[in-house]
């Protein structure tokens, strides 16, 4: 699977990103929340603008660890 970053859909001040991805070769998009080189969450979607609105509450919960620590 060879997944092309569409977009950065958010970042965070402590690294912490968001990219909307698709596999050429799969009808599904894919949402992956990563810091650095470790995937903290990833989820598979049917519909792009589905994966975006995801991705919009995934942003309120990871704000809310960053703020925390």
């Amino acid at each position: 699977m060879v997944e092309v970053p569409l977009a950065r859909l958010w970042h965070l001040p402590d690294g912490t990103e968001c990219l909307l991805l698709k596999d050429p070769t799969a009808e599904n998009w894919r949402v992956r929340v990563m810091r650095g080189t470790q995937t903290l969450r990833t989820e598979a979607f049917g519909s792009p603008i589905v994966a975006m609105d995801e991705a919009k509450q995934w942003r309120f919960a990871f704000e809310r660890v960053v703020q925390a620590v």
